[in-house]
């Protein structure tokens, strides 16, 4: 019987080894990039379109070989909403391309208040040089972003 388990758990060991498990990783910090702004009134955002938030950001992945991990750790303000199960979604856009098909981050209130919702989301295996970085937000029935913090991290 001892020895039948001590099998299974060496082809366990084999298995885990091959397939892998999701494990952090430690990563170096290479550089931070913050994009921060307030849109006064409220940049309308409109029912099931993707709305760019703030301007495109210039990032480097830096070094002579390897690559970057890109991360861009999310806090949008949301607001003036007047339907329930209003939610909106943020997408980290990397040249261009949406990294995922962006995250729910929660939903406007409908009573007309305000609420700041976070979300994080990073992109492995990122091409030395310089790139371009940015959000947009999308919402079911429409909002209004108001503040918002984007802070984006290049690890190497």
């Amino acid at each position: 019987m001892r020895r039948i388990v001590k099998m299974w758990l060496a082809v366990a060991a084999i298995v885990v080894m091959c397939h892998g498990l999701a494990s952090a990783q430690a990563l170096k910090l290479a550089a931070t990039y913050i994009d921060a702004g307030f849109n006064g009134d409220g940049l309308s955002i409109p029912a099931g379109e993707n709305t760019v938030v703030g301007p495109v950001v210039n990032i480097t992945c830096p070094g002579t070989s390897g690559s970057c991990t890109v991360q861009a750790d999310q806090f949008i303000q949301v607001g003036l909403g007047s339907a329930t199960g209003n939610q909106f979604s943020a997408t980290f856009l990397l040249d261009g391309t949406a990294i995922l098909d962006g995250q729910i981050m929660c939903s406007t209130p409908s009573d007309g208040t305000y609420q700041v919702c976070s979300t994080s989301e990073y992109q492995t295996k990122v091409a030395l040089g310089t790139h371009t970085v940015q959000i947009s937000v999308s919402s079911k029935y429409g909002t209004y972003v108001f503040n918002y913090n984007t802070n984006f991290r290049v690890y190497k």
